[in-house]
């Protein structure tokens, strides 16, 4: 799409210089070879939105515009609020099916669907030998692979938690991407998985296991094998690797990013990313020697 076919349903827009672009992020959003529109409101991300090569266009102030400091070859959109209008960009997006298109449910044959089960009417996938449960709450947008096993009182491909507070009221940020489900997962009794917000999609890679009661927010990517246990809450944008395991109750901060082959002990609070091969425990979670000997220290 280009900036300039916006305009026929954001006729408002002040755009400067027009560029094509298929998808919406940030100046730290992870992509793979998208055109990314994203919005520009403080100098001190300038570097971040140069250094990040898919980023094609920007929503900026007329004050940045004016110091000259954006290349020529970027698409740009001049506005009082870059924040906001990127979000009312992207909720005209989604009403207008620019992420994906709708389609008629895509269901195998061999796939076990129980009476109790809601199925919403359109835009879902599920695949061979499936096995969805009673109680559960399969939404538009979700992708379930081959030998899925989704048990009662599950929610998958729910909304996500995504609201812009701009000092006098409150916009919903529509959910505009999916909740991708590969093959041999199984999701325990009463588990909501959200859809991504601006496009990408929520993934629970091949083999994942979640046990009963997690939520797994927007965006989420969860690397094959990985185990997650009870009571595990996962804010938005997290990204989890290969052959983990989450210890009880454990809680992930929004955007942390999980190495390969990581534990996360019992009721840890992670808000820094955790490198590959490690340990961590502890409020806030540090590496699981050193809390270890903390605790030692305070007997």
């Amino acid at each position: 799409m280009r900036i300039i076919e916006l305009k026929e349903v954001m006729a408002n827009l002040e755009v400067m210089n027009d560029s094509e672009f298929n998808a919406l992020g940030m100046a730290t959003t992870k992509f793979n070879n998208e055109r990314v529109l994203a919005f520009f409101s403080d100098e001190k991300y300038l570097e971040a939105i140069l250094d990040n090569k898919n980023i094609v266009a920007l929503i900026t102030t007329k004050q940045i515009y004016d110091k000259k400091i954006i290349p020529d070859e970027y698409g740009l959109i001049i506005s009082d609020d870059p924040k906001l209008q990127f979000y009312e960009i992207h909720n005209k997006l989604v009403e207008n099916e620019f992420y994906w298109a709708k389609f008629e449910n895509k269901i195998a044959d061999t796939a076990v669907i129980s009476d109790g089960a809601y199925i919403e009417d359109h835009s879902i996938v599920i695949g061979e030998n499936s096995v969805i449960e009673a109680g559960v709450v399969i939404h538009s947008g979700s992708i379930i692979g081959d030998n899925v096993i989704i048990r009662s009182g599950c929610k998958i491909g729910t909304n996500g938690f995504q609201f812009l507070n701009d000092g006098t009221k409150v916009i919903s940020v529509k959910t505009g991407g999916r909740a991708v489900i590969k093959d041999n997962v199984e999701i325990q009794h009463n588990c909501c998985v959200d859809r991504g917000v601006l496009g990408g999609d929520t993934i629970l890679s091949k083999y994942v296991k979640l046990d009963n009661f997690i939520h797994v927010a927007h965006d989420d990517i969860i690397g094959e094998r990985t185990f997650i246990t009870a009571g595990v809450k996962l804010a938005g944008r997290v990204t989890i690797g290969e052959d983990c395991w989450i210890g009880v109750n454990a809680t992930i901060s929004n955007g942390i990013t999980i190495g390969n082959n990581c534990k996360i002990t019992l009721g840890a609070v992670v808000t820094r990313s955790v490198p590959d091969n490690s340990t961590v425990s502890g409020n806030f979670a540090i590496e699981h020697s050193r809390f270890i000997d903390f605790i030692k220290s305070i007997r």
